[in-house]
């Protein structure tokens, strides 16, 4: 589950000129694990709801600001990143590869 603290930061991060990259990357470490793959999966959506990995992992990362429900091809029934969402991701392969550091 993502901590309080964590959607702050994701809050924050999402409106910031200065220290985007910064707040990302901090997101990016607090992030449960089991959110990364879902996260990843939406970054290269949108994906249609009866193909996320998890229905509570998706409502877990629309709760903290980094999914949102879209419309894709005419259709209800999307979920995709939002672009702060695809800098923590970014961020978390970053880190995993030793490109920064944790």
């Amino acid at each position: 589950m993502v901590d309080q603290f964590t959607t702050q930061l994701v809050e924050e991060g999402s409106k910031a000129d200065d220290g985007y990259f910064q707040y990302a990357h901090l997101v990016a470490c607090r992030l449960p694990k089991n959110l990364r793959e879902q996260l990843n999966q939406l970054v290269n959506g949108p994906i249609w709801d009866g193909d996320v990995i998890a229905k509570s992992y998706r409502d877990e990362l629309i709760a903290c600001g980094l999914a949102i429900r879209v419309c894709c091809k005419g259709e209800q029934g999307y979920t995709g990143a939002t672009y702060f969402a695809f800098t923590v991701n970014k961020a978390i392969r970053e880190i995993a590869a030793g490109q920064t550091g944790a």
